[in-house]
């Protein structure tokens, strides 16, 4: 079948690194960090997966939306985070969902909302699949009949787009490129691309707060978020379309970051804008990485609002082909639909030159300067990141991403305690050292969004437990510190338990409380936001 995702890993059946970029990461894991692999798994075939017999027929009704045909049932039993990794490879589909549904409309959602309360089966929503959190894995608490995937691809539409107020009427199961496709003839952009925007939808958006690649100003999708109508087990819900309110507390809020929890996210009404036409991007190179946050705050405080500001320090140049490791890389970009963007990158590049950054390529004589230099080399390393874990994992080797946001005045020290607490978690469960970096996803004027990765080998035979430790290690500290457990890759059930500690414990219950009055029977994808045996309070 053409373009058939894979169930093992990201994106499409054919797309993946190349032998080139796979032999070169291997080898700089191994030559320069010691990160050396420890297995030598291969993907589990189809054929060769022990799916559990399904504990659930649909009725007559549904049977022309449901499916219960092996592939499905495998590509729908995972998201794309690491023990999802470790435990495909183990070929671990003890919990696969029993029936895979496709709702068409809000009745069919609604239809299906009904039947599994009265089979007393789970209910999990699948938008693109790509949650790195466990937010789409079927792993539910015992006492369901069964677990229903409810995957929303077919609900895919732009429906309406008002050009009058640049704003557009979408169905929750759109991918970017479907949206963006359809919003094009249009003039117009939602402008919202996460590095999942292949494979993610407005639903899922919506559902888990997703930030943006855009790294400043209207980056979150909360921003961008007009209406919601969204199908509960109790009934649907649809909030009144308006450019701003001060009617109370918002109903918009309650959906935005719900993650399938309180119901089904079926369409919104989102802002759009006009399409770019001017665009420059410039690189910069910094001795160290403190430097080029303290840049980072310059542009950032200085109200410029680039498209993007990031900073990538030299560890994460070098795991992915884009540096030798000795410097940080900066990338600012500007970009507007109607006035040229020179002067704010002028601002832009007096910032990081005023503060000790040297030009990596010249974006005043280089119209192709996003496409060259340092910062070509980690757009296209970027480009390319989702797919190493499926190289990395089956070899024994583990690539994990976790990120935060902190105030300035607290940053550095936070910079500090969860890198060395992240290499101290690395060699106490593993034994071993391993590589860990550092980038700014985001920057606000008040703080940045620091996004950690680290590699290490591992024990094939209890990767997974070797994960978990270091993942309560360093969740532990981000929390200790003062960041938040999670800036744009949601709470699924990886953070759940960091979630808790966080919010306050009687927001903790009111939450629980309208839990149970939107989802009477906890059917919706239980254990995400509010634990399934019904503890809710942190305190």
């Amino acid at each position: 079948m053409a373009n058939r995702l894979k169930y093992w890993g990201w994106g499409y059946e054919g797309h993946g690194l190349s032998t080139s970029d796979r032999d070169a990461l291997l080898h700089t894991l191994a030559t320069v960090y010691g990160v050396t692999a420890t297995g030598t798994g291969a993907v589990p075939a189809l054929d060769g997966i022990a799916l559990p017999p399904g504990r659930l027929d649909p009725p007559a009704s549904l049977d022309s939306i449901c499916t219960q045909e092996p592939y499905e049932r495998a590509l729908h039993s995972f998201g794309q985070s690491q023990p999802d990794s470790i435990r495909l490879f183990a070929s671990d589909f003890g919990h696969a969902p029993d029936v895979i549904a496709y709702p068409r409309n809000d009745a069919d959602v609604a239809a299906l909302l009904d039947w599994a309360g009265e089979e007393g089966a789970a209910l999990i929503p699948f938008g693109g699949g790509s949650s790195v959190v466990g937010g789409v894995t079927p792993d539910v608490a015992d006492g369901f009949a069964g677990v229903v995937t409810m995957d929303m691809s077919r609900m895919n539409r732009v429906l309406e787009v008002d050009t009058l107020s640049r704003a557009a009427r979408i169905q929750g199961g759109a991918r970017g490129p479907q949206l963006e496709a359809a919003l094009k003839p249009h003039g117009v952009t939602l402008r919202h691309f996460p590095q999942s925007f292949q494979h993610s939808t407005l639903g899922g958006w919506i559902a888990t707060r997703s930030g943006g690649h855009f790294a400043t100003l209207y980056t979150h999708i909360d921003d961008l978020v007009e209406n919601v109508t969204m199908v509960t087990p109790a009934g649907r819900m649809e909030s009144r379309r308006l450019p701003g309110s001060g009617a109370g507390p918002s109903p918009d809020r309650l959906v935005i970051g719900s993650e399938g929890s309180l119901g089904i996210i079926t369409e919104a009404w989102v802002r759009v804008q006009g399409r770019v036409r001017f665009k420059a991007t410039a690189g910069f190179r910094f001795p160290d990485f403190l430097q080029a946050a303290g840049a980072v705050r310059a542009i950032a405080q200085a109200g410029l609002f680039p498209a993007n500001v990031r900073i990538v320090d030299g560890v994460e140049l070098a795991v992915n082909g884009a540096g030798d490791g000795s410097f940080t890389l900066m990338v600012v970009s500007f970009e507007s639909a109607d006035r040229p963007v020179d002067t704010w990158m002028d601002l832009a590049e007096e910032c990081a030159l005023s503060h000790g950054g040297v030009t990596d390529t010249d974006w005043r004589t280089d119209p192709q300067a996003h496409l060259t230099g340092a910062a070509g080399a980690w757009r296209e390393a970027f480009i390319r990141m989702p797919y190493n874990r499926e190289v990395l994992t089956p070899l024994g080797i583990i690539s994990d991403t976790f990120e935060s946001a902190i105030t300035w005045d607290r940053f550095e020290s936070f910079y500090h305690d969860i890198r060395q607490a992240t290499h101290d978690a690395i060699r106490e469960s593993t034994g071993r050292e391993g590589a860990v970096s550092c980038r700014f996803s985001h920057a606000y004027p008040d703080g940045p969004a620091p996004y950690f990765a680290f590699h290490c080998a591992a024990d094939p035979a209890s990767m997974l437990d070797q994960w978990w430790e270091i993942k309560r290690a360093v969740s532990d500290a981000v929390l200790d510190s003062g960041g938040t457990i999670t800036h744009h890759h949601a709470i699924g059930r990886d953070h759940q338990p960091w979630y808790e500690r966080q919010r306050p414990p009687l927001f903790g219950d009111v939450l629980a409380r309208a839990k149970t009055h939107l989802d009477p029977q906890g059917i919706l994808n239980p254990g995400v936001l509010v634990r399934a045996d019904g503890h809710h309070s942190s305190s």
